[in-house]
């Protein structure tokens, strides 16, 4: 498998085999990754949890503490990720 088809090939397999792929996909990219990510809190469950598939550079960690000490209280200045 060579790396540098694993990111088009993972997005062709989410599109095609996964309920409703395109939508994951394909979203609306006027959104902020903020409010991606508050969608996608919204759609989740303790069972159904989400994934980040990150491409290099890309660094969530900012955006999911924000959205953490939003919606679930997270206490200032605790380091939540290694």
């Amino acid at each position: 498998l060579r790396p540098d088809r694993m990111a088009t090939a993972l997005a062709n397999w989410i599109r095609m085999v996964l309920p409703n792929g395109r939508d994951y996909m394909d979203c609306d990219a006027s959104l902020s990754f903020y409010e991606v990510l508050s969608s996608s809190y919204e759609d989740s469950t303790n069972v159904t949890p989400f994934f980040f598939i990150l491409s290099p550079g890309a660094d969530p960690v900012k955006e999911v503490e924000a959205m953490g000490k939003k919606m679930i209280a997270l206490q200032a200045n605790v380091n939540y990720h290694n």
